[in-house]
C-alpha cells in the first residue's frame, strides 16, 4: 500500500466505520415556524443541502463548490487540506450524500440562522495496489449560517463533525514556523476530530540538497516520567524526501490525546545524504494548543480517517 493509501487506511483501521444513524421521524413543516419567513427558510436549508452535495462530489470534482459554501477561517482551513487528503491519495475517491432531514430552526440576527441536520456522506476509498474500503461522516447536529453580502443566500459558518462541532475541533496556525539550515516548517493547522490527532504542515527546502525523512525520530513526545516517550505518526508520502527549492504539503496523524500538556510534536530529517546531518523542527503543544474539544457522546462512533 502507498503512503498516502497508508495514511488513510491506517487510521481508519484504529477508528472503525461509524453505523448509518435515523433522522428525526418527522422534519418540521416551514409553515410551522412560527414568524419566519418562508423564502430565509428555504435559502438556508438549499445552503446546507449544497454544501452536503459539494462535500460528497469533492473527491471527484474538486473543492471548488465545497470552498463557495463556507464563511469562517476553521472551515476554510479544513476544506484546503481536504483537498490535500483527495490530491494525496494513490487511487479512486467516491462519495455518496444520504441528507435525511434538513430542518430550519431561527434566524439568529439579521445576518445568521441555525438549521438542524440529519445527514450523512460515504466515501468509498479505492487504491491502486489494495482492497477498497469505506468511511462515513456524520453530519447530524445544529448547522450555523450566516447570510452573504447579497442577502438572499446564506453560507455555512460551524456544524457538526462526527459528533464535534468544527470550530471546536479545528485549529489554525498562522505563525508557527520553525527554520534550520534554510528549511522551514510551518504548522498551519490542527484538526482533533476523534479518534484522531492530524497536524498540518507545510515544508519548504531552499537548501541544495534533499531531505530525507528520519521516521525513526519523527512523533509526538509525551513527557513520562523523567523523560519522553515518542508516539509514531501515520505520514504523508510528500512527507518522505522533499527535493532542493521545493515546497510539500503533508499530513501526521495520531491517536487523540487526552491534553497538549507535556507533549512535544517533533519532525526530524537528514539534510543530504549524511548520516550526522540531523535537522530537527520541535513545537510545544501546549504552547499554542488553546483548547482541547470534548469527546462525541458514547453513542457517537467515528469513522476515524484523517481529514473527511
Amino acid at each position: 500500500m502507498r503512503p498516502a493509501s497508508l495514511l488513510i487506511a491506517t487510521v481508519l483501521a484504529v477508528g472503525g466505520c461509524a453505523p448509518q444513524p435515523d433522522g428525526p421521524a418527522a422534519p418540521i413543516a416551514v409553515e410551522q415556524l412560527g414568524g419566519a419567513p418562508a423564502l430565509e427558510a428555504s435559502a438556508a436549508r438549499a445552503a446546507v443541502v449544497d454544501f452536503v452535495s459539494a462535500y460528497a462530489a469533492s473527491p471527484t470534482e474538486g473543492v471548488g463548490a465545497l470552498a463557495q459554501s463556507v464563511a469562517s477561517p476553521e472551515l476554510d482551513t479544513w476544506v484546503r487540506w481536504l483537498d490535500v487528503q483527495h490530491r494525496e491519495f494513490d487511487g479512486a475517491i467516491d462519495a455518496v450524500a444520504d441528507v435525511r432531514d434538513v430542518e430550519f430552526v431561527d434566524a439568529i440576527d439579521e445576518d445568521q440562522a441555525q438549521v438542524a441536520l440529519s445527514a450523512s456522506v460515504a466515501f468509498l476509498y479505492d487504491p491502486d495496489d489494495d482492497e477498497a474500503f469505506q468511511s462515513v461522516r456524520i453530519l447530524d447536529g445544529a448547522v450555523q449560517l450566516i447570510r452573504n453580502d447579497d442577502a438572499e443566500t446564506y453560507k455555512l459558518s460551524d456544524l457538526q463533525h462526527d459528533g464535534v462541532r468544527m470550530s471546536e475541533a479545528i485549529q489554525a496556525y498562522r505563525d508557527e514556523v520553525r527554520t534550520e539550515q534554510q528549511v522551514e516548517v510551518q504548522l498551519d493547522s490542527l484538526f482533533m476530530f476523534p479518534p484522531n490527532w492530524e497536524f498540518n504542515m507545510v515544508i519548504r527546502n531552499d537548501a541544495s540538497e534533499p531531505l530525507f525523512l528520519d521516521a525513526n525520530s519523527t512523533g509526538l513526545y509525551v513527557e513520562d516520567g523523567d523523560g519522553f516517550e515518542r508516539i509514531p505518526a501515520v505520514i504523508s508520502g510528500p512527507f518522505e524526501v522533499v527535493p532542493p527549492a521545493s515546497e510539500v504539503e503533508g499530513i501526521l496523524a495520531f491517536r487523540q490525546q487526552p491534553t497538549a500538556s507535556g507533549r512535544v510534536l517533533t519532525l526530524a530529517y537528514r539534510l543530504g545524504r549524511r548520516d550526522r546531518n540531523q535537522v530537527l523542527f520541535e513545537f510545544p503543544l501546549e504552547g499554542f494548543v488553546t483548547s482541547v474539544p470534548p469527546p462525541p457522546p458514547a453513542d457517537q462512533e467515528t469513522a476515524g480517517d484523517v481529514t473527511t
